[in-house]
């Protein structure tokens, strides 16, 4: 079925494709034609809008117009649309001219706003500019101590990149933190996000916290990792579905633009968007979903060393596949050979639910190899991962919901009008869940998973990993 619908959307964009093209054309004919009735504009070779077709035997105004146009007539009017294309590229800012820019606002207003306890929104539009703050404020000491840090991921658009063994993923992970921005991939990749205002990453004053979030949740882009098909790219790119940005390359190409927030003129980008050309030697980059890299943010956590790393999996996959699981830790074992290794999981899909045996899980627990890679010292990470799951133990307002959609707790993320019922069912699972693998008398974290282990997984110590065990 994947693949049926993948041909189907490659079909439908060449089809709309032609019909565009076709109406195009049918317009600058028009208007052509036009101008050589009012102007009284002599064609080419003596011919006029009403001569026959050799070919067809009979008057086409159409072809009259694109056969017998005169050059100097074609010439200058494509030059005036060529540059009144020109002057407008460099007035407009290609990310808000576009959905992003929607999309920035409302996530803004509903997550961030949400979280502000002294807002003073326009009495017109319900916004407050405080709502947005700027991701080098997220660690200043005295305002948020010694929270964590968040890091955002993002997909670092490389379809036309020149390393062949990455021509299947098409791109790769880029990150915003509040101390710095950029992605690995790149050598000397990163710029950073604290400092003074016109020397850090994003903008004049930096990326914003907003900016962020909406990038890293532009999943409908005309770039798209691994899902990039040529057609498709320039059909939302003609369309203007781009929730996706364009920003400075963190990189050395953008040692003159990673401190701007937009490109100073949009053909370039616009182009490459389109026809996709997006690549990392560019001045500038284009970002969208992280999941169009990496869906769990888990690559950059072992980047990072993480010893204990919680992973919350909310995809879509009814039939418990794990398939962005086991994206991420193919990646990271490819890209750094450290090796992810998992036991029996335990969480079932609904088919597979069976009342005869043991329910199943909310979790499974891991160990991320660091020793692998950084010698027989270093100490191994450990992995929880989480993934919604029904079983028939929960609340019965969730189990009733359950009961009802064939498709809870997977439903498709094309749906964005939740209902009350649907929308209270996927909080009070997460809440339940949270409850039954978040014991109050947990000490600290290796207690939290000394008792994820023990109580829920019901794991012999004698499995557990070694830094866990007698304690």
């Amino acid at each position: 079925m994947g693949v049926i619908l993948s041909k189907a959307s490659t079909i439908a964009a060449a089809v709309f494709s032609a019909v565009l093209l076709i109406l195009i054309t049918e317009m600058s004919t028009s208007v052509i034609a036009k101008l050589i009735e009012t102007y009284h504009v002599k064609l080419s070779y003596q011919a006029d809008l009403n001569s026959k077709s050799g070919l067809l035997g009979r008057a086409e105004e159409y072809l009259n117009v694109i056969f017998y146009t005169p050059l100097w007539l074609v010439l200058p009017l494509a030059l005036l649309l060529l540059l009144l294309g020109v002057v407008m590229a460099r007035l407009v800012n290609a990310n808000k001219f576009s959905l992003h820019g929607v999309y920035r606002d409302r996530l803004i207003r509903a997550y961030l706003g949400a979280s502000n306890s002294d807002r003073k929104p326009n009495p017109f539009t319900g916004f407050d500019e405080n709502d947005n703050i700027k991701m080098r404020d997220l660690w200043v000491r005295e305002k948020f101590h010694s929270k964590l840090m968040p890091v955002v991921n993002i997909a670092l658009n490389l379809v036309s990149g020149e390393k062949l063994g990455w021509h299947e993923r098409k791109a790769q992970s880029f990150t915003v933190t509040p101390l710095h921005s950029g992605s690995s991939a790149m050598h000397a990749g990163y710029r950073s996000t604290a400092g003074p205002d016109g020397a850090v990453y994003g903008g004049p004053k930096g990326i914003s916290l907003g900016s962020a979030i909406t990038v890293s949740g532009a999943a409908a882009s005309p770039n798209m990792g691994y899902h990039s098909s040529p057609l498709v790219t320039f059909i939302l790119t003609l369309l203007n579905v781009r929730l996706g940005a364009w920003l400075g390359n963190p990189g050395k190409a953008g040692d003159h633009t990673f401190y701007l927030g937009y490109p100073e003129s949009s053909v370039r980008p616009i182009v490459d968007e389109a026809f996709g050309l997006t690549n990392d030697t560019s001045p500038y980059v284009y970002l969208s979903d992280g999941g169009h890299f990496e869906n769990l943010g888990l690559y950059e956590m072992v980047l990072r060393r993480c010893h204990y790393i919680v992973v919350s999996d909310a995809g879509e996959d009814p039939a418990c596949s794990f398939a962005d699981l086991g994206e991420a830790v193919r990646k990271i074992r490819i890209d750094f050979g450290i090796p992810i290794e998992f036991g029996p999981m335990g969480i079932y899909s609904r088919s597979q639910i069976d009342p005869s045996r043991e329910a199943g899980h909310n979790c499974a627990v891991g160990q991320v190899r660091y020793s692998v890679v950084d010698g027989s010292t270093a100490p191994d990470g450990i992995i929880v991962y989480i993934k919604p799951a029904c079983y028939g133990n929960e609340p019965r307002d969730i189990y009733e919901y359950f009961k009802r959609s064939e498709t809870f707790p997977h439903e498709s993320t094309a749906d964005q009008f939740f209902s009350e019922s649907q929308f209270e069912s996927y909080r009070m699972l997460g809440a339940h869940t949270m409850e039954r693998l978040c014991p109050t008398d947990a000490v600290d974290f290796r207690d939290f998973l000394r008792k994820i282990l023990q109580d829920h997984l019901r794991t012999p110590e004698s499995d557990w990993p070694k830094e866990l065990r007698g304690t």
